[in-house]
């Protein structure tokens, strides 16, 4: 009976066909329109990167994608303020997509995951108030940065809530960059937590992704504990990390300090795999498509900052390929549940429409046509949803510079596996206040990112 439905409502005839290749399109290839685009970005012409990005068309079940795409390359072309106005609308969206509309999921489980809404994986929307921070940390908006901090604690707590499965519940370096806020703005109280909460999410990310405790994170909760009078937190943090002295807040507060953030390559792109089986209950050919994730690659390893007489080393503070990686590794069992169960409808709706054909009439082309263009469509509707936030970068490093007040030019070389200079920055007249911090969190990316497509 249920089979006997499915038939009625989709039905072999040119209405259903055309429905078909609406559905095919936009959503095959979505990572593989990104190649102009990459180009521009290798070659650190993120104006013109945006200009071809403009230039494509997405369907409005992309909407989300295309937005946290397009805030990204206006926030690397230096236009923060444009950047945020994108980021919002991103979050409007993914807010009024929170709850997928029935028919959308009828259609992907008939069709294809890509046909839903994209409404951003969790790891995506917790960085867009990151980076949305960042902007306004480079506009010199505080209080602002401040909203996007108290946002992401609120998203991190309702993923924690709502998805208990998600390997994805912390965030470690938008738990710093929230201290950072929280300490600027004397909240030091605010900050101490914080500063708590990053420690332990890099505790857990050195399990989860290789990435271990940054050693400002460890200046800063010795400094803290120091000023907010936890002797005996500090002296654990003193044992724990083996660190006899660090600059006090008093020293700390005649200075200003330089925070910089290097957005390092480009994440993994998502690609699909997929393959043709018979399915043994009605002896019909079957596609199974899933995605993963390709690696893109970037030689940087690290970075060393100066400014007048001072340097210091950019730590790894996020490794966004991994966490998107591992998010995708545990979602693929929940996908091959649902692509399984769709090639298993298709097989039985084309063994259908071939039952139908002969009972109807034997002779009739048409109908046998027909029953054909079914079985094709199963196989062709099938597809992986390859899309993701393809802008946001491999890997973030963090370097935190106390200086004098004063002007400065900044001069930032990128490293190597072996310490070796592999790219060189320099920005003139940055201004350095007392007791307060200036922000520069430019992106890199290698002229060797785009990574070839490799069949699987």
């Amino acid at each position: 009976m249920r089979l006997r439905r499915a038939i009625r409502v989709f039905p072999p005839s040119g209405w259903f066909l055309a429905t078909v290749l609406l559905a095919l399109s936009g959503c095959a290839s979505y990572s593989d329109s990104f190649s102009v685009i990459e180009n521009d970005m290798a070659a650190q012409n993120f104006g013109a990167a945006l200009q071809a990005f403009e230039k494509q068309r997405y369907p409005k079940r992309d909407q989300v994608v295309y937005l946290l795409n397009k805030a990204m390359l206006e926030r690397m072309s230096g236009d923060f303020a444009a950047s945020n106005r994108t980021f919002e609308a991103a979050k409007a969206s993914m807010d009024e997509l929170y709850g997928v509309s029935i028919r959308e999921q009828a259609l992907s489980f008939a069709f294809n995951d890509a046909t839903r809404s994209y409404t951003g994986e969790t790891y995506e929307q917790v960085l867009v108030h990151l980076y949305t921070a960042l902007n306004y940390l480079q506009l010199g908006d505080l209080i602002d940065a401040r909203v996007e901090a108290l946002q992401v604690d609120e998203r991190l707590r309702e993923i924690a809530q709502k998805i208990p499965e998600s390997r994805y519940t912390e965030d470690a370096l938008a738990r710093y960059l929230t201290g950072m806020i929280y300490e600027e703005m004397g909240e030091r109280s605010d900050a101490m937590i914080s500063y708590r909460q990053a420690y332990e999410a890099y505790r857990r990310y050195r399990e989860k992704y290789g990435v271990t405790v940054p050693n400002y994170l460890k200046q800063d909760l010795l400094r803290l504990s120091q000023q907010l009078g936890l002797s005996q937190e500090m002296r654990q943090y003193q044992k724990e990390f083996q660190i006899e002295h660090w600059m006090s807040a008093e020293e700390l507060a005649q200075k200003g300090e330089l925070v910089y953030i290097l957005n390092d390559g480009l994440a993994p792109i998502k690609r699909e795999q997929a393959a043709n089986v018979v399915d043994p209950a009605s002896g019909h050919i079957v596609r199974i498509a899933l995605p993963y994730f390709e690696t893109r690659f970037t030689p940087v390893s690290g970075a060393r900052v100066a400014a007048g007489d001072v340097s210091a080393p950019a730590e790894l503070a996020e490794d966004i390929g991994a966490i998107a990686v591992k998010d995708l590794e545990a979602r693929i069992p929940v996908i091959t549940a649902r692509a399984v169960a769709r090639a298993v409808l298709k097989a039985q709706m084309a063994k259908a429409a071939r039952e139908s054909a002969r009972q109807q009439n034997q002779n009739n082309a048409g109908t046998a046509v027909a029953a054909l263009a079914v079985e094709i469509a199963g196989l062709v509707t099938e597809r992986a949803d390859t899309r993701s936030w393809m802008t946001l970068p491999s890997r973030v490093y963090l370097a935190r510079v106390p200086l004098p007040p004063g002007t400065y030019t900044v001069k930032v070389d990128l490293l190597g596996d072996y310490g070796q200079i592999v790219a060189k920055q320099e920005y003139a007249n940055i201004t350095i206040h007392q007791g307060a911090k200036t922000y520069l969190s430019p992106h890199w990316i290698a002229p060797n990112v785009t990574t070839p497509r490799s069949p699987r």
